[in-house]
């Protein structure tokens, strides 16, 4: 069976929100920042009103964008250290994300946030991007026993 290769980056970009909501929602219950990134990135869409539910779907759509992404990005520049190219991907993604969410959302519509919901977000961020480099490198860009790569 042959696989669409974009459409599977673009759910494993999605699916590997979860494992940054999880960081996220561990950082948070040691007493670092104040919103898990589900939370956060819903209040794109409802201004002050912090919802898990529209945070997974805008997650969804972003993780899935940012693994379409990447999975073109990869076929340009090659696949060494997939890994550590897609925690790369993943920290920039949400430094853009956070730049637009700090200019637009942030002071105007809820108050400042604590600085430990940056570094929340970071890690959250190496989490998601490792969580994808790891899915690519086993689901789409596997090397065969011939030692060549499956495109």
């Amino acid at each position: 069976m042959n696989k669409d290769k974009p459409l599977l980056a673009a759910i494993i970009g999605g699916l590997s929100t979860i494992s940054a909501e999880i960081i996220s929602r561990i950082m948070l219950a040691l007493g670092i920042g104040q919103y898990s990134i589900y939370l956060l990135d819903s209040l794109i869409l409802t201004m002050n009103r912090p919802n898990f539910f529209l945070g997974l779907y805008i997650n969804f759509v972003i993780g899935g964008l940012v693994g379409l992404i990447f999975y073109y990005l990869i076929k340009c520049i090659g696949q060494a250290n997939l890994i550590v190219k897609g925690a790369f991907v993943g920290m920039l993604a949400t430094t853009i994300a956070e730049m637009i969410f700090s200019s637009v959302i942030e002071g105007t519509h809820i108050p400042l946030r604590p600085i430990g919901d940056y570094y929340l977000h970071i890690v959250g961020s190496a989490g998601f991007g490792l969580t994808m480099g790891i899915a690519f490198k086993a689901y789409i860009f596997f090397k065969d026993t011939a030692g060549s790569s499956s495109n």
